[in-house]
């Protein structure tokens, strides 16, 4: 782990106001207009058959690390499919607002979060493995962590706690946060917060 940064791609999908934190000082992107003009169909570009090994290094003061792979604001015209990460100082991906669909993604071994969902992102990840392990003496934390005041779609997914964790399998950050899931497997081998966890009230409607 932390060979190197990691990737981050930085979109026009997400509303004014609606990204407001990503681990890198990135403020001349904020204030140039590149990010918040709510292009729903926003194009990346096409991520397709990438393997992000051996990422989060360290940036910045305090605990700042880059991702394996970091998403923000990222549109639905963007391509992202058939990608591992494995092996990350952080998470394995974030995302922050955004609407890009996601498919085919293995992720495993990371320190924190394994997929971490903030900012209200509202795209679908389909048919995706999670797998909390340890790496050495660092605890892989969450299968996803879901935050943020709009409600994802999970779909065909299997994920695998295979060590303590802090989080759960499925992990909503604060109150009124919700996700629609379908067609998933947790197995959750540990005893600590639970496969499915909120430390609010959860939105259980969605």
């Amino acid at each position: 782990e932390a060979q190197w940064g990691g990737l981050t791609i930085i979109g026009n999908a997400a509303m004014d106001g609606q990204v407001t934190q990503y681990e890198v000082p990135i403020d001349p992107i904020y204030s140039s207009g590149l990010v918040g003009t709510g292009v729903a169909d926003d194009n990346s570009g096409i991520l397709r058959h990438v393997h992000i090994l051996n990422t989060g290094i360290g940036v910045g003061s305090g605990d700042t690390e880059i991702n394996g792979l970091s998403l923000v604001a990222v549109g639905n015209g963007t391509v992202i499919e058939d990608i591992t990460v494995d092996f990350s100082g952080d998470d394995c991906i974030e995302l922050w607002g955004g609407t890009v669909n996601l498919t085919n993604i293995t992720i495993s071994r990371c320190t924190d979060d394994h997929l971490d969902v903030d900012d209200g992102y509202s795209g679908t990840v389909k048919n995706f493995e999670i797998n909390v392990t340890t790496i050495g003496s660092s605890l892989g934390y969450s299968g996803i962590e879901q935050s943020g005041d709009t409600y994802a779609n999970y779909e065909d997914f299997t994920i695998n706690v295979l060590t303590q964790d802090s989080g759960g399998g499925i992990y909503f950050k604060g109150s009124g946060i919700g996700g629609h899931f379908s067609n998933g497997t947790v197995n959750y081998e540990t005893d600590a917060s639970g496969a499915i966890y909120s430390d609010g009230v959860a939105d259980l409607a969605n």
